[in-house]
């Protein structure tokens, strides 16, 4: 693969943002050919998107990145605020405070990133995920009959 596969998608800021976000990285995963991921990619996509809506800042949407690199797929959310996500101790009876440590568990590597665009400033939190390697294609391999 020579190049990266990339698809953006804006979404609005509200509760229902993080199942929209589950969907297409589901669509487009299986697009791609990465079934083997979207059970994990859906998990993480869904906490990021549900912490971006709560932070969400000045923004009305979001924007979720998706990209199919050759050794790895990243997945990204950006939002309106500069407050980025910590990993804090969760207490036993928290409703919450537990989305990015799954992050951190599961994903290869997972960072922030603050961007400023046209408006304004925010931030970009982003996880990696394996790429498993392509099947070999059918023309590429080559059949010997034996004892012929």
């Amino acid at each position: 693969m020579a190049e990266a596969l990339t698809a953006r998608f804006d979404l609005p800021a509200d509760p229902r943002a993080a199942g929209r976000a589950r969907r297409l990285v589901a669509e487009l995963l299986a697009a791609w050919s990465r079934p083997e991921t979207v059970d994990v990619a859906q998990l993480l996509v869904s906490e990021v998107v549900t912490n971006a809506v709560r932070f969400v800042g000045d923004r009305s949407a979001l924007c979720l990145s998706v990209e199919l690199q050759a050794d790895r797929i990243r997945i990204a959310v950006d939002d309106g605020t500069a407050q980025h996500p910590a990993l804090k101790p969760a207490g036993e009876d928290d409703e919450s405070g537990r989305g990015m440590h799954l992050v951190a568990a599961l994903a290869l590597q997972w960072g922030v990133v603050d961007i400023l665009d046209g408006q304004g400033p925010g931030k970009q939190v982003w996880f990696d995920l394996p790429r498993q390697p392509d099947p070999p294609r059918q023309e590429d391999s080559l059949e010997v009959a034996c004892g012929s």
